[in-house]
């Protein structure tokens, strides 16, 4: 139903988020474990929403609104007319109830995912979905299917960063096939179905979504879902050391170093050098780098970059303007300082489900999941929009769910 990313879809999803809510907290499984999992987030939970209505809220122009408000009260001699952050409070509006629909799918699927088998469900049905996804990238590339599968190159398509969650996705599978086989009393048995079904599934999910990748050319993405790779590799050999929680600290370091290396040279001098990690040609970019430049430090409200991108368009263009990256979106809507904090919120998730993997017993692979599927979409919103699709967030946000709900065990408290 996300994926086909219409207005009744997602009115569907949000219906049947409300429905996962409700259930899950009366139901045996909404516990304490559950609420203090979600405790300290709820600065995080909370600020995207005050500020949204910020936006909303009239207020005098000369103090916190978009300077539009100014010019529209002297053209229609108006000084009463009320300002606002927002140049348009509707899309504003219906992006507020889009992510109250985002928490209440997080949330519940905190909830839900503290038992182990239901996890197990919630994974197995993120590598199917992701790899289908995949797979339909494959198939668009022959004649036979011409017309049928969506476009997988646009800018805004959830294809790539599909492809990336399957990767990592199915990289947890492997990941459970092999600690299910260690914890068998007889692990010298190659000759195991359950084992060599994990296995294989899991790879043949990862050689789909490397596949598909590589059709879509998207080589920085691979380099950035190799990063997330390599977090799933380093919590399971640091667990076999009997590492706990100082790798932490030596694997975000590492991965922000690499990271800045390879980042600077890319990225412009001035300002942020949001759009150097683009790598659009300049006429589809021309329209976000004038409306970047322009936007007030507050942003011109969220969800409104379809209608500000109207007025930087050439004359007579026909297609839409996309914003080239989610960080530039980000920017333009909400403010430039708002990717700083965004960046935080990340950092602060990676490091809970990184060390929740870490102190967690033979369980570690949902939360090593989320943290890489953190790192990687948190590089990625640099890269490319495929975050600012509802397929992709719904995605993300179970993914990272599973994570919270199984950071957490009877053996997390140990060696901390």
């Amino acid at each position: 139903m996300a994926n086909a990313n219409g207005i009744f879809a997602q009115h569907v999803v949000a219906l049947i988020t409300a429905a996962m809510l409700i259930i899950a907290v009366r139901g045996s499984e909404a516990d304490a474990s559950a609420a203090q999992s979600l405790k300290q987030f709820l600065p995080v939970f909370l600020l995207p929403a005050i500020w949204m209505a910020l936006q909303l809220s009239p207020m005098p122009t000369f103090l916190l609104a978009n300077p539009i408000w100014s010019a529209t009260s002297i053209a229609l001699n108006q000084p009463s007319l009320p300002g606002r952050i927002s140049v348009d409070p509707g899309a504003t509006l219906q992006s507020l109830f889009h992510y109250l629909v985002d928490v209440a799918l997080l949330v519940s699927t905190v909830i839900i995912a503290k038992d182990r088998q239901r996890a197990e469900t919630i994974l197995i049905v993120l590598c199917v979905v992701t790899t289908f996804m995949s797979v339909e990238v494959l198939l668009g590339r022959l004649d036979l299917f011409a017309g049928t599968i969506p476009a997988t190159g646009t800018a805004t398509s959830p294809f790539p960063a599909a492809a990336a969650l399957a990767i990592l996705a199915n990289g947890a599978l492997v990941a459970r096939a092999l600690e299910r086989h260690l914890h068998q009393q007889d692990i010298r048995n190659l000759a195991s179905t359950q084992l060599w079904v994990g296995v294989l599934s899991g790879l043949f999910g990862m050689a789909v979504a490397f596949a598909a990748m590589s059709a879509l050319e998207r080589g920085a993405l691979l380099a950035v879902t190799g990063w997330g790779l390599t977090v799933l590799v380093f919590i399971a050999a640091v667990r076999r050391l009997g590492f706990r929680s100082w790798p932490s600290a030596i694997l975000f370091s590492v991965v922000a170093t690499v990271a800045w290396l390879m980042a600077v040279p890319h990225s412009r001098s001035a300002g942020l050098g949001l759009l150097g990690f683009v790598s659009l040609p300049p006429e589809a970019v021309a329209p976000a780098e004038h409306l970047l430049f322009d936007a007030p430090m507050l942003g011109n409200g969220v969800g409104t970059f379809g209608l500000t991108s109207v007025a930087y368009q050439e004359f007579g263009a026909t297609a839409s303007a996309v914003p080239p990256s989610t960080a530039i979106l980000v920017a333009i809507e909400s403010g430039r300082f708002a990717i700083v904090i965004l960046a935080s919120f990340a950092a602060h998730l990676f490091f809970v489900t990184f060390r929740g993997a870490v102190r967690r017993g033979r369980d570690f692979f949902f939360a090593a999941a989320a943290a890489a599927g953190v790192l990687v979409a948190l590089c990625e919103s640099f890269l490319d929009s495929s975050l600012s699709s509802r397929t992709i967030q719904t995605l993300l946000l179970v993914m990272v769910g599973l994570g919270l709900a199984q950071s957490a065990g009877r053996t997390s408290g140990a060696n901390q």
